[in-house]
């Protein structure tokens, strides 16, 4: 976990971006990046449906997350998105038959180790956000709360 977690401060250093940046400067240190338009799009998850997922496009990106949750829930499946789309993994698309796909690609199974590292590094991302509130009086204190770990809360 200890070189995971370096390989996300590294990533942030690559982008840029401070130790704890918020959602707003890691969104706009990736289209910088990439020179592609990240659209972050809510949507109502059906049950059984993954709760997030991501598409690319020729220059655009999205990651779509779901809007019946908490905010808190919202941003660590964005973060986990984002993590398949920092790490240059290559979306899956559900509606194309795995019969298909084992026929076409010659895969019997499904274990996917990309999963788990966007998992990982996901929720390290998330870990890693600033995740003060942007107005209000908490805005104004939160910078001189730290987390025991040094993380603005």
């Amino acid at each position: 976990m200890r070189s995971q977690r370096r390989r996300v401060r590294a990533l942030l250093k690559e982008l840029g971006l401070p130790p704890h940046p918020t959602l707003a400067e890691l969104h706009a240190a990736y289209e910088a990046r990439t020179r592609r338009t990240l659209r972050l799009i809510e949507r109502d998850v059906a049950p059984g449906e993954p709760t997030g997922t991501y598409e690319q496009y020729l220059t655009q990106d999205r990651i779509y997350y779901p809007e019946h949750t908490s905010p808190a829930h919202q941003l660590l499946v964005i973060c986990h998105e984002l993590a398949h789309l920092l790490l240059g993994h290559i979306p899956r698309h559900h509606a194309i038959d795995p019969a298909v796909v084992r026929r076409v690609l010659g895969r019997s199974h499904y274990d996917d180790p990309t999963e788990h590292e966007a998992e990982t590094i996901g929720t390290l991302l998330y870990q890693q956000l600033n995740l003060a509130p942007d107005v209000g009086p908490a805005a104004r204190i939160a910078p001189s709360l730290v987390h025991r770990e040094g993380r603005h809360v």
